[in-house]
């Protein structure tokens, strides 16, 4: 069998409903929750000088007034609390796909670019176009059809965001090997950002000057992440480990979050929405109490 044909009997594998309305509701709950931040309201009012427009954002001259932005992140939220539900999601997922990109887009319009909800926002686009409220939504109940079986319109979304995953985690690692090499990992780089870090901060981090001061604990949480970025492709071939890397990214970012104080816990979340089967979790967890299994567990 050719590449292209593994290729596309890998991404078109046939799948539950259930998982991809876990997907739906675990993606569009993170988004809710990271559009009612104040961040968006913050950039209100700023300066036009200020205003350094990215890409599609190119058709503002400057920000939008206060009125605007909380009109769109009002909106915003809204769609993703009904998007989650299940209600018209084929209308209320893109609006609230778009409201984010909207307003994310003016964060990384302020002079840096800003990628904390981008993988989030990947994620999403696929599920535009997939049957995400077949079950487990006001949709489903509203037409009062049978839970559907095994289909490939339910496994190829799930499929495409976990090559989004995996994709995402690669490259990082793989710019910082053709910027940097192993010197990313095997030099005083990581002791300088846990420095520079600290330094930056309204008062010492402990956390990243205990990782600073011990050179062989620097060097190790470094070719760690390394390691986890470059090899995160290993999920396509052997799903079994899907749930192990996103234990992997939960800690890679939690780590990341105590010593620098950057919130990447979109992506983390993300992560864990995408990769773990939620559904057959919960079903495991049902067994284990006595309850009898649903038709979920014992058909997947």
């Amino acid at each position: 069998m050719s590449l292209p044909r593994r290729i596309e009997r890998w991404i078109f594998t046939p799948g539950r409903a259930e998982r991809l309305a876990a997907v739906r509701i675990g993606l569009c709950s993170v988004l809710a929750l990271r559009l009612s931040r104040g961040i968006y309201l913050d950039l209100a009012g700023q300066p036009q000088a200020l205003f350094r427009p990215r890409s599609f954002m190119g058709f503002l001259d400057s920000m939008p007034p206060r009125g605007a932005i909380a009109s769109v992140q009002a909106a915003g939220i809204a769609l993703a609390v009904l998007a989650a539900a299940g209600f018209a999601a084929r209308l209320t997922l893109p609006g609230a796909l778009a409201a984010g990109l909207f307003l994310n887009g003016l964060v990384t319009s302020n002079g840096k670019i800003m990628h904390n909800d981008v993988l989030l926002l990947l994620c999403l686009i696929p599920l535009t176009a997939a049957p995400v409220s077949d079950v487990w939504s006001i949709d489903a109940r509203r037409r009062r059809t049978r839970p559907p079986g095994l289909s490939v319109r339910y496994g190829w979304p799930v499929r495409v965001l976990t090559v989004v995953v995996a994709g995402a985690y690669f490259f990082t690692g793989l710019e910082k090997m053709i910027h940097s090499g192993l010197a990313w990992a095997a030099s005083g780089n990581m002791r300088w950002i846990m420095y520079l870090s600290s330094d930056g901060q309204r008062s010492p981090n402990d956390v990243a000057l205990f990782v600073a001061d011990r050179a062989w604990l620097a060097h190790v949480l470094a070719f760690a992440t390394l390691a986890i970025e470059l090899s995160f492709p290993v999920i396509l071939f052997r799903t079994r480990l899907a749930p192990w890397y996103a234990a992997a990214a939960v800690g890679l970012h939690g780590g990341i979050w105590l010593a620098m104080r950057l919130d990447y816990s979109a992506m983390a979340a993300t992560v864990v929405v995408v990769m773990v089967d939620w559904p057959a979790v919960f079903e495991g967890m049902r067994s284990r109490r006595g309850v009898r299994p649903s038709i979920y567990a014992a058909s997947g």
